[in-house]
């Protein structure tokens, strides 16, 4: 029989591993902000301070069509293809430069941008938006907290298939039951 430490610890750990499932569904690669996030507002021009490129708002940038695209951009981006016109101007602009420079990256490193693109390509609309609360709440963690939430993720990840199941499975019926207490 296990122990209630062991119940608990298996319990945070879930938790922990369902927030880091849905930062990394939700990121995609160097650009993890899901379109429409974090725009500045009014216009003004920022500089993005993941990759120091200044941009500005919607209202100020142009729309990039697919048509424009190089091809080494339209193959690095296939998976954005059908949601391409729904992107905000400055993200089209951004997503096409970054194509640039991930063709530079090893295969592996550009299997996975474009891997994360796929899911985000595939989340709805709703989805997009945990994916961004989650990315916001761990990036305003503390270092040390953060770097115990990634020590659990991998922890999680070793796991097998069939006990990540179970771990997930217990995690939803402990928060349909905290729901029902609210």
């Amino acid at each position: 029989m296990r122990s209630r430490k062991t119940d608990f610890l298996g319990a945070q750990l879930c938790r922990i591993a369902a927030l880091m499932a849905v930062l990394l569904v939700g990121s995609v690669a160097a650009d993890p902000q899901p379109p429409g996030a974090g725009q500045p507002s009014g216009g003004a021009q920022s500089i993005d301070a993941r990759d120091g490129i200044a941009r500005t708002d919607d209202t100020k940038a142009a729309p990039l069509p697919w048509s424009q695209l190089n091809p080494t951009q339209r193959a690095m981006l296939a998976p954005l293809q059908s949601q391409w016109d729904q992107l905000p101007p400055h993200r089209q602009q951004r997503m096409a430069a970054h194509a640039e420079q991930w063709t530079q990256l090893p295969p592996e490193r550009r299997a996975q941008i474009r891997q994360r693109m796929t899911r985000w390509a595939q989340m709805t609309p709703e989805q997009r938006r945990d994916a961004a609360h989650g990315e916001e709440a761990f990036r305003a963690m503390p270092e040390a907290d953060r770097q115990r939430v990634l020590n659990a993720y991998q922890r999680f990840q070793a796991l097998t298939p069939e006990q990540r199941k179970i771990l997930m499975r217990r995690f939803h019926e402990e928060r349909r039951a905290r729901q029902g207490m609210d």
